[in-house]
């Protein structure tokens, strides 16, 4: 009675969700005992990493309402890599290599350790940017140009994880 009352909870519903969506992409055919076996094994996978999963206040993309904009982050970030990608091939490829590495210090404040996870593993997903450690709501980052470096006060990254975090 327990495990099903786990199993519906709205996280663990969610969670079962992807899990199942993920099994059927990576299935090479989509039949009755494909379909059967990916239940049984996300519901096992669900119950078994109870203590794994965060809390729907850890984790703002729980809410329906958060998806969509999570979503949007998701295809800005694509884009931020791709713009930084660009960036660096031209710094790489230039004769003059206009770099000027330089540590710079940012201080985003975040209302819980997730989204401070979330930004600084995008700032590290971007080239030319790297998130070197973070202390309380101060993050060291490495940055490859000066551009680079200016860009990360008030990027759009961070504006994104804080509308995850808000209330509305």
């Amino acid at each position: 009675m327990k495990a099903i009352k786990l199993l519906f909870a709205k996280k663990n519903i969610i969670l079962l969700l992807l899990l199942f969506a993920f099994w059927l992409i990576l299935s090479p055919s989509v039949s009755l005992q494909s379909v059967i076996i990916g239940i049984i094994v996300s519901i096992l996978v669900v119950l078994y990493s109870q203590d794994v999963v965060f809390s729907e206040e850890e984790v703002t993309i729980y809410a329906i309402s958060k998806l969509r904009i999570f979503i949007r982050y998701l295809f800005t970030l694509l884009w931020e890599i791709v713009k930084a990608n660009i960036d660096v091939a031209k710094v790489v490829l230039s004769p003059k290599m206009p770099i000027s590495p330089s540590f710079i210090k940012v201080h985003a404040v975040f209302k819980n350790d997730v989204n401070k996870v979330i930004y600084a593993n995008s700032v590290t997903l971007t080239p030319g940017t790297l998130t070197v450690d973070v202390r309380g709501d101060e993050y060291i980052i490495h940055a490859l140009t000066d551009a680079a470096a200016e860009g990360m006060d008030n990027s759009i990254l961070e504006q994104y994880v804080r509308k995850l975090e808000a209330d509305k």
